[in-house]
């Protein structure tokens, strides 16, 4: 019974249990209720702040990440596009550069030479005469004569493009292997040409590289049969030979069209060395003709050019000896040019080397073979006449210090209108070779009081600082570093500017330049085309023509006629323009041009040296030419070892420098040869042209000037000159040593 109580209690507890938890369960959702319409708490509110601004991160991040992806995606075409733009500059350029060696290649092609005319159109020079050569077309030469080539040197010629990949990637791998002592080796006959071309031989990896890309560019340009003309008419083949055709002429006395199988073995086979193989020396080479021409006649058989029956023929023909008969092949004409001729080459070189990117060596190659018509600015009567001059041997003295040794001379002649150079002579005497020493282009002496007009008297004038009338204290003075100079006719006190230039009075010179200073004569000069000056010029005796390296005659011309030429400044040149031989402009020789003084002061200054010429103590008196109107300056150096005589008339302005190679004094009686030499050559020069006096110019004043004392003259004046000013430049001062003055 007891046990059923407790049951009963026991589900009674249950049920309640069940009770309360099911109205805990209802308040609980009440209250639940009432919460949610009840405004929600700070707790609650952050929360759902938390999940928003989770929300609002997570489409930020996602947003970010395509914005990032957008500008990578972005950043990625502007790469592209600026690589696609360097690709394409890349491109242009080389496609330029591709068409300038194609022009090259193509005047080269057909290794003519290069002609040079004066100014009326005559030829003057044809150059490259003395290579013994002559070109032949590749119609005309034997299919065993290519095949023995290619067979040696090159045979996959017909397949590659300019280079041999393997063997190219075998002699570098050799090259890096041997830390550069290596040859290159692995050159195709278009790596040869390119070689032959350019002259360029020195073993540098740049060097290469530039032939590798020049071999490819020529397989663009020209077909392998023109490559292989230019190739068998300019390569080397014995003792100043150039070309197949002279080399079978000199070796079997036959043109190359008629050579047999053996023959062309033996010419294809001396191309590594041809003076090695040469038959006609006195060293016995014969055994080491046989080994050569064996070993070309192998190659062939093996790359399948001749079958075994010619082989046989030709081996059996060298072994016992190939008919060598010796031809004539001896130059074909006269290679001494003029002094203005070589100055011409040398110009174009230059100028043909820094317009084609090229080295100096391919542009001298580039003049000889390339066919070129070079319009020179040599006026040939006017040539004439310097070189007749230079001839005679009045100018002519032995040297008492150096045995053989000889005066030497040097003269420019520049037409002032164009700065063109008409004539030119670097040297005494009779010329007898071309390309030698031009002293009138390449030597640079010191200038003496010739500078005078350059440095000081026109900057001076320019600058307001002078005028004709201005007077300055002739007498010894020390000037800053003890700098104190010596006149070479004394020293004449107060004196004028005109009368110091009469008789190059060297004191009052470096007095204006003291006040003008060396640097503002130097920018001067500079201006004038003087480039050979230096920092130690930068220093008061440049007055008197004391510089550490000089002047050539020809720069000293070119400033002069600055001068002559109104006061403008002409580059002088010797060419005009180079065409090639389908008379397209190869060069067209641009003139450097700058306004170096007024019209004035040149004017002033053209009236101030004539002095030398008039004046009663001039030191050119006898440089006077009838019917013109001249001026002209001296100048002599330090121990009498230079002379010069600088001058112009309204036409032209000629140059002359007289001395040794090797400083050595000019004994007397040959002190005045400088101006005896200008003054032949400029009277020739001169005849039969009309007189002519310079023009006058608006701005500049004529003053009566009192002679005694160098101011304005007075009714009491009676020894008067006119005298030249700029305008406003006049003095004032009347002479009050013949007047009175209030």
């Amino acid at each position: 019974m007891k046990g059923r109580k407790d049951l009963k209690n026991r589900k009674k507890k249950k049920v309640k249990k069940e009770e309360l938890n099911r109205k805990k369960v209802k308040k609980s959702s009440k209250r639940d209720y009432s919460e949610i319409n009840r405004k929600p708490s700070n707790r609650r509110l952050r929360d759902e702040e938390n999940v928003s601004n989770n929300i609002s991160k997570t489409k930020n991040r996602k947003m970010l990440a395509q914005e990032e992806k957008l500008k990578k995606k972005k950043k990625r075409k502007r790469r592209l596009i600026f690589i696609l733009i360097i690709l394409v500059i890349l491109l242009i350029m080389y496609l330029i550069s591709l068409y300038k060696w194609g022009k090259i290649m193509k005047d080269i092609i057909n290794c003519e030479n290069s002609v040079i005319l004066d100014s009326t159109g005559n030829v003057i020079a044809v150059l490259g005469e003395s290579r013994i050569q002559e070109n032949i077309s590749i119609d005309e030469i034997p299919e065993n004569l290519k095949n023995a080539y290619i067979a040696v040197e090159d045979k996959t010629f017909n397949e590659h493009h300019g280079i041999n990949l393997k063997r190219t990637a075998g002699a570098t791998l050799s090259f890096i292997t041997n830390r550069g002592s290596a040859s290159y080796g692995g050159s195709t006959i278009t790596q040869q040409l390119v070689k032959n071309v350019t002259g360029e031989n020195e073993s540098k990896v740049t060097r290469k590289i530039k032939e590798w890309d020049r071999a490819i560019k020529t397989e663009f340009v020209l077909s392998k049969d023109e490559i292989l003309q230019t190739y068998f008419n300019i390569i080397y083949v014995g003792p100043n030979i150039y070309g197949v055709e002279k080399g079978a002429q000199y070796y079997f006395n036959k043109s190359v069209r008629d050579l047999n199988l053996a023959e062309c073995a033996f010419l294809a086979g001396i191309n590594n060395s041809p003076n090695s193989y040469n038959p006609f020396v006195e060293k016995d080479n014969s055994e080491k003709i046989k080994i050569r021409s064996t070993t070309v006649l192998k190659l062939m058989l093996e790359q399948g050019y001749i079958n075994n029956e010619q082989y046989n023929e030709a081996i059996e023909e060298v072994q016992t000896g190939l008919n060598f008969e010796k031809g004539e092949v001896d130059p074909t004409g006269d290679s001494v040019y003029s002094y203005l001729a070589d100055a011409t080459i040398s110009e174009v070189v230059s100028d043909l080397a820094e317009s084609k990117d090229i080295s100096t060596s391919f542009a001298t190659n580039y003049l000889y073979l390339g066919g070129l018509k070079i319009h020179s600015t040599q006026n040939s009567d006017i040539q004439k006449i310097l070189e007749e001059e230079c001839e005679k041997q009045k100018y002519i003295k032995q040297s008492t210090q150096n045995k053989g040794a000889t005066t030497q001379a040097a003269m420019v002649v520049i037409d002032n209108a164009t700065g063109t150079v008409v004539g030119c002579v670097g040297g005494l005497g009779e010329k007898e070779s071309s390309r030698g020493f031009n002293r009138a282009t390449q030597a640079v002496r010191q200038t003496g009081s010739a500078i005078k007009p350059i440095a000081v008297l026109g900057p001076a004038l320019e600058e307001n600082i002078i005028t004709p009338v201005s007077q300055y204290d002739d007498t010894k003075t020390n000037f800053e570093n003890n700098y104190s100079p010596d006149n070479y006719e004394g020293q004449l006190g107060q004196i004028t500017v005109r009368r110091a230039v009469e008789s190059s009075q060297n004191i009052p010179f470096v007095r204006i330049m003291d006040q003008l200073t060396s640097k503002k004569s130097i920018k001067y000069m500079e201006k004038q085309g003087i480039t050979t000056l230096t920092e130690k010029d930068n220093a008061l005796p440049i007055a008197l023509g004391g510089l550490q390296k000089g002047i050539s005659p020809l720069q000293m011309a070119g400033a002069y006629a600055s001068i002559a030429n109104n006061g403008v400044y002409i580059e002088p040149v010797f060419y005009s323009v180079v065409e090639n031989k389908k008379g397209k402009v190869v060069l067209q020789n641009e003139q450097k041009k700058e306004k170096v003084y007024s019209e004035n002061t040149a004017y002033v200054l053209k009236k101030l040296l004539e002095q030398p010429i008039l004046g009663a103590n001039g030191t050119a008196k006898n440089c006077k030419i009838d019917g013109m109107e001249t001026s002209a300056k001296t100048g002599t150096t330090d121990n009498f070892y230079d002379k010069w005589l600088c001058g112009f008339t309204s036409y032209y302005t000629a140059v002359t420098w007289y001395g040794y190679d090797q400083n050595e004094r000019i004994e007397e009686g040959a002190d005045s040869l400088a101006n005896q030499m200008w003054s032949a050559v400029m009277s020739d020069i001169h005849e039969g042209l009309i007189d002519k006096n310079y023009d006058k110019v608006k701005d500049v004043e004529e003053i009566k000037i009192c002679s005694e004392s160098g101011k304005v003259a007075g009714s009491g004046c009676k020894k008067t000159y006119i005298e030249y000013f700029r305008k406003g430049n006049v003095m004032n001062m009347v002479c009050s040593k013949h007047n009175s003055v209030n």
